[in-house]
């Protein structure tokens, strides 16, 4: 039937498409992005110049629209984080972080790629403001002060990013489930210092205040 050649011809389409995107980043391992030659991807995925145009513009856009589509799964994770209550259920492996975790543990070796010397520099800070802007949305109401949050932020996605990084190079054998359990609860865990102990932790200082 003519919908059951189409859903075929789809099929094929996206099944050249990962052949060429694997072919990609496997060259990465070895070659700067920007280095890359169309010929070699070519011969790594069997397939032709015509059909490699067929489905993307360069060896850049196929990075591109990885990396896109990367952040466009982990923004709708975060559109379901944003409509949970924050409390101290945080502290806990929360589903939306597992999630995370599992989407990077999936793609470990692209990810790795991206992150390389011969990946794509931009990829780190795109990321990092794309879940800067999670976060600060998600913080917003536990700060009263702005630029406390955005201390925050910076301290604490740098340790953020560093231990993801590490599990994915190092510790590739502990679960997404785990990795999740220690983020939530190093990211969160300052936030609910009780009444008792906040003297142990107190808050940053306001240089810029005069003294009385």
């Amino acid at each position: 039937s003519p919908i059951g050649k189409a859903a075929m011809s789809l099929n094929a389409q996206n099944d050249i498409a990962s052949r060429i995107e694997d072919a990609v980043f496997e060259l990465m391992a070895t070659t700067p992005v920007q280095s890359i030659k169309v010929a070699e991807v070519l011969r790594l995925a069997h397939t032709s110049k015509s059909t490699f145009y067929r489905c993307y513009r360069s060896v850049d856009d196929v990075v591109k629209r990885f990396e896109d589509e990367l952040l466009q799964n982990m923004q709708d994770i975060n559109d379901v984080a944003l409509e949970a209550r924050f409390g101290d259920a945080q502290l806990d492996p929360t589903p939306t972080m597992i999630k995370r975790m599992e989407i990077l543990k999936t793609n470990r070796s692209k990810v790795l790629a991206l992150n390389s010397d011969n990946g794509d520099p931009v990829f780190a800070h795109k990321a990092t403001i794309f879940m800067h802007d999670y976060f600060r949305n998600r913080l917003r109401s536990t700060f009263s002060d702005e630029t406390d949050l955005d201390l925050y932020l910076a301290f604490a996605l740098a340790g953020h990013h560093n231990l993801i990084q590490y599990w994915l190079e190092a510790r590739p054998d502990l679960e997404a489930r785990t990795v999740a359990a220690a983020l939530n609860r190093m990211f969160y865990a300052p936030l609910f210092v009780d009444d008792a102990s906040r003297h142990r932790h107190p808050r940053i200082p306001d240089f810029e205040r005069p003294v009385a």
